[in-house]
């Protein structure tokens, strides 16, 4: 079985850069034999600056394909099927894009699965993460497959 959800939470500060995204997020066992994922958004966006920006049902579409990508990887690790449910994604908009959402969403996956990577794919993981920053990477989704950035329109 899974754990009870609670936000999860993934900060980095590197070279005066933050990174930083929280998001919440059921996971029970799917017994169709297959994987899904299932949004539930509610939040209302951009507040005030310094505010976390909690994902409202219309817009930031990157941020959630951002998620949807870091889940897609999650499946792949493990040889159950699952349901997720994303009750809420946030994070800021000066420290926060597709592909934090996407690592802090895997991360908060494999959390509810227990199952743990090793040290030296978090490392690698975490460098690619870390490169989201740089220009055009902040608003492409990250494929952590093959860890490299793509457009929406050009995911497998």
């Amino acid at each position: 079985m899974t754990r009870e959800a609670r936000s999860y939470r993934w900060t980095k500060l590197k070279n005066g850069i933050g990174y930083v995204a929280v998001v919440n997020i059921d996971v029970i066992p799917n017994l169709d034999g297959r994987n899904e994922i299932k949004e539930h958004y509610g939040g209302k966006g951009f507040t005030s600056q310094g505010q976390l920006e909690e994902v409202p049902e219309e817009g930031y579409d990157l941020w959630k394909a951002g998620a949807r990508a870091g889940l897609e990887y999650g499946f792949s690790l493990d040889h159950n099927y699952w349901t997720v449910h994303i009750k809420s994604i946030a994070g800021l908009s000066t420290d926060t894009n597709p592909t934090i959402v996407g690592y802090t969403m895997l991360r908060a996956f494999l959390d509810r699965i227990n199952l743990e990577l090793d040290s030296n794919r978090i490392e690698e993981l975490e460098e690619f993460v870390l490169l989201s920053w740089l220009k055009p990477n902040e608003t492409l989704i990250p494929d952590f497959f093959r860890l490299r950035f793509v457009s929406t329109d050009n995911r497998r």
